[in-house]
């Protein structure tokens, strides 16, 4: 009923243009989403690269190595990498048993709809939060710095640029 409650809320909120309800920060909301899962709170001075994604999704697949080569590349730099799926844990092990050579290096969670519908409702593209891979990137004030979807050379090269910028070893 609490899952429910949020999502509600965060459709509420997001959504609604006429809400006169206050908008807490991303970081706020996104933080409360996470409570009660493995994903750790983004903290202060993280930043964060999120992405949404499902086995489904062949660009969302192709992309990942690559992805897999930025996290290796940032680590110890105050980055979070974190992926969300609206898929259930259970799908994803039903998938590495045919893809046993499937990795993803980021930190994972599945099912978690309350984070979903807040990082889809950032999606301002066409797409409205119906396209992915979504990527999320998320600044060292616990502020929304880019949001874009698609796999792409493009998108990567976008990600890099945003960590050359942001992250430190700090």
């Amino acid at each position: 009923m609490k899952v429910l409650a949020s999502i509600l809320f965060s459709l509420f909120v997001f959504i609604n243009p006429n809400s006169t309800h206050p908008i807490e920060s991303f970081k706020e909301d996104f933080n409360k989403s996470l409570k009660n899962t493995q994903i750790p709170e983004i903290a202060p001075g993280d930043v964060a690269v999120i992405n949404v994604w499902a086995t489904w999704c062949g660009p969302c697949i192709k992309e990942i190595p690559e992805m897999n080569e930025i996290v290796a590349e940032y680590k110890d730099k105050n980055v979070r990498f974190i992926a969300f799926s609206d898929e259930t844990e259970n799908v994803y092990e039903t998938f590495l048993k045919k893809r046993k050579d499937f990795q993803f290096d980021y930190e994972m969670s599945f099912g978690n709809k309350a984070a979903t519908t807040i990082l889809k409702a950032l999606d301002k593209s066409d797409y409205k939060g119906r396209a992915i891979p979504l990527h999320v990137l998320i600044d060292k004030n616990g502020e929304v710095a880019e949001v874009f979807i698609g796999a792409s050379p493009m998108n990567i090269q976008k990600i890099k640029s945003f960590l050359e910028a942001n992250a430190s070893a700090e």
